[in-house]
């Protein structure tokens, strides 16, 4: 009796200071129990830890295997799901989204007094005082008038001379009451500071997914990271709303854009690396439907609000409700492993199979991880896949297969202007983006990601050709834009995937992130392109070429349907060992690849040991 009291003693003492090294597990004293063993009321014992899953968790041979023990994908992955990975996928899309509504630059021209002295309707006074140039109503022109008075009559003649505006501008207010546009007048010699802002905020964002993420993995941890990022939004948002100098207003657009994607990459990378190879397109799927509703939705606030301050003022309350989850959302149980942070780790594993009914003992749990621990590396920056010659080729070519899909892809978002009404062709453009995750989930599922990745970039091909011979139809236009964003947005689907599938666990966290800067640079260089003045529909050819290129870029790519994650870097050089590159490898063939005997999780580098 002495002895089991000292070990329940003990137990209670290990897991309170669990709890206090790692406050996000709250009820971490109730994640496993004292002992392995429960008396009935009849005086027997049982025991609580099923002998099966102890000597599953002592045939373990890499981090799946344990998290297979403790629940892979049970109650505790699909409360994350709909609790935190979902609703941070929406806010995301909705709060990078408000800002392309902020950026619109309406019609504008010049003011030209003296029309409370006609009778004439404002339509009519601006189709008389503002000149035309090829067509074309000028926005920085207006015509001279002649004023005379008689008999206390006055009267006014339009001439032909033309001058710039000294009086102001009027702005077409049909749509948006205020822009950051009009409100600072960036028009006429300044209209490209719109494009130029959006630019600069992109890259920001590139910056911070190069930055955020390199730290995240060397020294806080994806969690702090995602709470570093929110404050960010919320710090540089604040004073847009009374900066009026240009300049400052790019540059807090630039600090604000550090945290764009940084605030959906953290949950993002800590979700897809507490479940099962099998689930990770799924989980794919679910992040971009959540990001889809998210796009629409910005569309409807937009139209009810159209004043960019108040869009400005809404787009914080995301970022201030993110912080709920201070108590809710773990570390990465992989980067605590990999950091040797091995009683954080096992904290995390014990709570999942808590809330998966998977108990199992923590002197197991953490005598496995010690061992997996041993096995991998622990430090390593991201220049080392260039000593694993195809894992450098792989990475090097989803950077580039990032940046050309994010400009195909923010080409046919910033469309929206293709239509007079700017909110119902980014609501329509985004719906489109609702059935890609379903083909992609299905497609990647069931015909695998190498099926998925031709198919894709043929037929996104196919539309942007056919984008170029549609110009003159507005509705036809945007539909073919709408199969161009749908197409590309299956492109980034395969492009996160495969991301997440190719880089092992060390660098996944930055590599993920770089993956996305290039993205981001991307999305900066998108505007230059729409307006690259290679003539109407020019644009299309770049994006056909690019989509081309793309696709030869994922020529060195194995097949990954089925694989586990790999956990070392020689791990991520052998994927697909076993996997011919000629075969077409899909769901009802997929028994015959397995994980081949001496498989890439069982592989270990000794020279990285060293």
């Amino acid at each position: 009796m002495d002895e089991k009291f000292k070990l329940k003693a003990k137990n209670k003492t290990s897991h309170s200071t669990a709890a206090e090294k790692y406050s996000t597990n709250s009820s971490i004293e109730n994640v496993c129990t004292a002992t392995t063993e429960r008396t009935n009321s009849n005086g027997t014992t049982k025991p609580l830890i099923s002998p099966a899953k102890t000597a599953k968790l002592g045939s373990a041979q890499d981090f799946d295997d344990i998290l297979e023990v403790v629940g892979s994908f049970g109650r505790y992955q699909k409360m994350m799901m709909f609790l935190i990975f979902m609703p941070v996928s929406f806010f995301a899309a909705f709060t990078s989204n408000l800002f392309l509504f902020q950026m619109v630059l309406p019609d504008y021209w010049c003011h030209t007094p003296g029309r409370e002295n006609t009778s004439l309707s404002l339509a009519e006074w601006r189709q008389l005082t503002r000149p035309s140039s090829n067509g074309e109503p000028s926005r920085c022109l207006m015509h001279e008038i002649s004023w005379m008075s008689y008999n206390n009559t006055s009267t006014f003649t339009v001439t032909n001379k033309t001058k710039e505006c000294n009086n102001g501008w009027e702005f077409d207010t049909t749509e948006y009451s205020a822009t950051v546009g009009t409100s600072l007048e960036w028009v006429c010699e300044r209209d490209h500071y719109s494009h130029y802002t959006m630019s600069v905020s992109m890259a920001g964002n590139a910056f911070g997914s190069l930055i955020f993420p390199i730290l995240a993995d060397k020294y806080v941890g994806r969690r702090f990271m995602f709470f570093v990022a929110l404050s960010l939004q919320i710090i540089f948002t604040i004073p847009l709303l009374w900066v009026t100098n240009a300049a400052v207003h790019i540059a807090l657009r630039f600090l604000q854009g550090l945290c764009f994607e940084t605030n959906y990459l953290m949950p993002y990378v800590i979700y897809m690396e507490v479940i099962p190879p099998e689930r990770r397109a799924h989980g794919v799927m679910v992040s971009f439907i959540a990001w889809t509703f998210g796009m629409c939705s910005t569309a409807f606030v937009a139209w009810l609000v159209p004043h960019w301050k108040y869009l400005a003022v809404i787009s914080i309350f995301p970022s201030l409700l993110g912080f709920l989850y201070w108590r809710h959302l773990p570390d990465s149980p992989r980067w605590l492993l990999a950091k040797g942070k091995v009683h954080q780790c096992a904290d995390v594993l014990l709570q999942i199979s808590a809330t998966n009914k998977a108990q199992v003992s923590r002197p197991e749990v953490e005598a496995k991880l010690e061992e997996l621990m041993r096995r991998q590396p622990v430090d390593h920056p991201l220049s080392d896949v260039l000593q694993y010659p195809k894992l450098a080729v792989r990475t090097l070519m989803l950077f580039l297969v990032s940046f050309m899909q994010f400009v195909v892809y923010s080409v046919a978002m910033l469309s929206m202007t293709v239509l007079p009404n700017s909110f119902l062709a980014h609501f329509v453009l985004s719906i489109f983006e609702l059935p890609s995750n379903f083909f992609g989930w299905a497609v990647i599922h069931y015909m695998g990601r190498r099926f998925m990745v031709y198919c894709t970039f043929l037929l996104l091909s196919v539309f942007c050709l056919a984008a170029y011979f549609c110009i003159q139809n507005e509705w036809l236009l945007l539909t073919i834009l709408g199969f161009v964003k749908f197409f590309s947005t299956c492109g980034l689907f395969v492009v996160f995937l495969m991301t997440s599938e190719v880089l092992p666990t060390p660098v996944r966290t930055s590599g993920t992130g770089i993956t996305v800067v290039f993205g981001m640079l991307g999305m900066g260089v998108a505007p230059h392109v729409l307006h690259s003045g290679l003539g109407e529909g020019g644009h299309y050819w770049i994006l056909l070429a690019m989509t081309l290129a793309s696709a030869i870029c994922m020529i060195p790519f194995p097949e990954t349907l089925g694989l586990q994650l790999p956990q070392t870097f020689q791990d991520a050089e052998d994927l697909g060992q076993g996997r011919p590159f000629t075969t077409w490898i899909h769901h009802w063939n997929l028994h015959n690849f397995l994980q081949p005997p001496e498989s890439q999780h069982k592989t270990v580098n000794k020279a990285l040991l060293t």
